[in-house]
């Protein structure tokens, strides 16, 4: 809606399976899909990713640490599926060193919320 507003024509928006995305792309944005890969899987998405990408990557994920590991540990202890989350959680470390490994680096953090979910969102450049 911002492009139209600002009269700009030469953006272009694209939702793909991103293991058949190909292409080169300005900007890539993964949001919200890191979280269903374990962090091994992770280094070689952000290898891929970084492959098509020219300038920027935006990767959000699911951030490794003491509260969201006890909150996740605390929701097993109920039966159900529904009780616990299957997401992968992230130590940030990795996913900054995934970006470098890719040739980028980062640029601006941020924490993004709902009422049970809470993600990191990096935004990283070309090196």
């Amino acid at each position: 809606a911002r492009a139209k507003q600002s009269n700009i024509k030469n953006i272009k928006f694209q939702v793909s399976d991103m293991e058949a995305l190909t292409g080169q792309y300005d900007t890539l944005a993964c949001i919200d899909v890191m979280i269903h890969y374990p962090t091994e899987k992770m280094y070689g998405i952000v290898k891929k990713l970084g492959s098509l990408s020219k300038e920027r990557m935006i990767i959000s994920f699911a951030p490794k640490n003491i509260f969201y590991t006890v909150l996740k540990k605390v929701g097993e202890l109920f039966p159900g599926k529904s009780k616990t989350t299957r997401a992968y959680l992230h130590p940030e470390e990795d996913v900054i060193k995934a970006l470098k490994l890719a040739g980028f680096s980062v640029k601006r953090k941020e924490m993004t919320s709902t009422n049970f979910y809470f993600s990191r969102l990096l935004e990283a450049v070309r090196d």
